[in-house]
C-alpha cells in the first residue's frame, strides 16, 4: 500500500532567534520584511547582520596600506545603516539586536547563527547566474550549506536589476 492519504505527523516549529543578514543592497528591505514578518508571527527578536570584508582584488595589491581610521568608518557607517533598518522593527515591537562583524559573510553568517543559537536565519539571494555566479560566488549558497538551522531565502524582486 502506498503512501497516499497517509499524513506526516504535526510538528511543532519553534522560532525564537531569527538571524538576518543584510547588505544594503535593494533586497535588504524585502529580507528584512520577511524576518519582521516572521518574528511578530511567532514572537521571535531578530538579530540584523551585517558582514564587511576587503575584497580579494585588494589584498592581492602589494604594500597597500589602509590607515585604521578607514576600517572605523566602514564599521560605523555599517552600524549606522544596521541601526536604520532596526528601528522600524522595534516601533513594530519586535526585539531587535544589531550586529556588524568583519570577516567573509558567509562564515561570519554561519559563525553567528551557531553562535547566537538561530533557529532561523533570513537571507536574500541576487539571483545570480551564469559567468557572474561563477566569479562571484553566492553568499546565500555558502550559507545553505553550512548553515547550523533551516534557512529562508529572499529573491531579488522581480525585474530588478540585481537577479541575472
Amino acid at each position: 500500500m502506498g503512501t497516499r492519504g497517509v499524513q506526516a505527523p504535526a510538528m511543532a516549529v519553534a522560532i525564537r532567534h531569527i538571524l538576518c543578514p543584510i547588505d544594503f543592497s535593494e533586497l535588504t528591505p524585502p529580507v528584512v520584511g520577511w524576518a519582521a514578518h516572521l518574528a511578530a508571527t511567532h514572537g521571535a527578536r531578530v538579530t540584523l547582520l551585517h558582514a564587511y570584508h576587503l575584497p580579494v582584488e585588494f589584498q592581492q595589491l602589494e604594500g597597500a596600506y589602509l590607515p585604521p581610521e578607514f576600517w572605523s568608518s566602514v564599521k560605523e557607517e555599517a552600524q549606522q545603516g544596521v541601526a536604520r533598518h532596526a528601528e522600524p522593527l522595534r516601533a513594530r515591537g519586535i526585539e531587535v539586536d544589531e550586529e556588524v562583524r568583519e570577516g567573509y559573510p558567509a562564515s561570519v553568517i554561519t559563525e553567528a547563527a551557531e553562535e547566537l543559537g538561530a533557529d532561523l536565519i533570513v537571507i536574500g539571494t541576487h539571483g545570480l547566474t551564469g559567468i557572474r555566479h561563477l566569479l562571484l560566488g553566492s553568499i546565500a549558497e555558502r550559507v545553505i550549506q553550512r548553515a547550523p538551522c533551516p534557512v529562508l531565502t529572499v529573491k531579488a524582486p522581480r525585474g530588478s536589476s540585481e537577479g541575472s
